[in-house]
């Protein structure tokens, strides 16, 4: 499911997208604490958190997170927003909570 798809689906709030059409998203990602990110979330993964500092870009860039969804209302700084220009990371947000997202995404990707 390509990226822009996600957003209407989710009804996000793009923050910082840079092409949405051409992000693949392959799954997704529940987590706050960002070494368990750091261990688990695979590439391609749409990743639900509370955490918007500049950390959270950085390894959502390491991952090679499709993007970057902040729930529960959080609003990033301005120095996350740049950070995710410049490394290209696509940052959404939402005021649902990470549970309510992933249940609405239940059924939209297909297992092997």
């Amino acid at each position: 499911m390509k990226l822009h798809e996600m957003i209407r689906l989710l009804e996000l709030d793009p923050i910082q997208v840079d092409d949405p059409a051409t992000v693949e998203v392959t799954g997704a990602y529940c987590g706050d604490l960002l070494s368990d990110v750091l261990g688990h979330c695979e590439p391609g993964a749409i990743w639900f958190t509370v955490q918007a500092h500049v950390n959270t870009i950085a390894v959502a860039d390491l991952r090679d997170a499709a993007c970057v969804v902040l729930v529960n209302g959080v609003s990033p700084d301005p120095q996350t927003v740049a950070k995710a220009q410049a490394q290209g990371v696509p940052l959404c947000g939402s005021e649902r909570t990470s549970a309510e997202l992933c249940m609405r995404l239940a059924g939209a990707f297909q297992t092997p």
